[in-house]
């Protein structure tokens, strides 16, 4: 059996949005795989991950991670129910304050990152090009969609 070829992902009658959104759904697979039996979701170890690295406002995390206002708040509720994170004053601000991992929070991190990065190694060992090449080509797509919606936004792009 030839593993993903009856997916829409490079199909003659598709586009690049397309294969990007049936990709969507395959990574989201991937994570929930890399993820199963530690109660966290694929959405909610991003926001682990990137508090793993620093405390963040949440503007800064919805930024960083592509995430709505009301989408982030609502990750994060369901992570501080688990008492996974905290809020703390900011520094420089006092009308903000910061989010960051609890200690539990932390733990829970490590735990989710062990199947995580043994489910990166083995996709990682089944690409070509590299990593690098295709990671460069995501930024490019990155940059090229926020410059569509802005365009959209502003009326300056067309939908036909």
């Amino acid at each position: 059996m030839d593993i993903g070829r009856d997916r829409q992902v490079g199909a003659a009658d598709g586009n690049v949005v397309l294969d990007l959104f049936v990709l969507q759904q395959r990574i989201g697979e991937l994570m929930e795989l890399a993820l199963d039996g530690t109660g966290v979701r694929p959405a909610e170890y991003a926001v682990y991950s990137q508090l793993g690295i620093a405390a963040m406002t949440p503007r800064e995390l919805g930024a960083r991670l592509g995430f709505t206002p009301s989408t982030l708040t609502g990750h994060l509720a369901a992570i501080e129910r688990r008492a996974h994170v905290r809020k703390v004053p900011h520094p420089d601000d006092r009308r903000s304050y910061r989010v960051e991992l609890t200690r539990a929070g932390r733990s829970t991190l490590a735990r989710c990152r062990d199947g995580f990065r043994t489910m990166l190694a083995v996709l990682e060992q089944s690409l070509s090009p590299e990593v690098a090449q295709i990671r460069a080509a995501l930024v490019q797509l990155d940059e090229a969609a926020a410059t569509t919606a802005t365009a959209l936004r502003a009326g300056t792009g067309s939908l036909a």
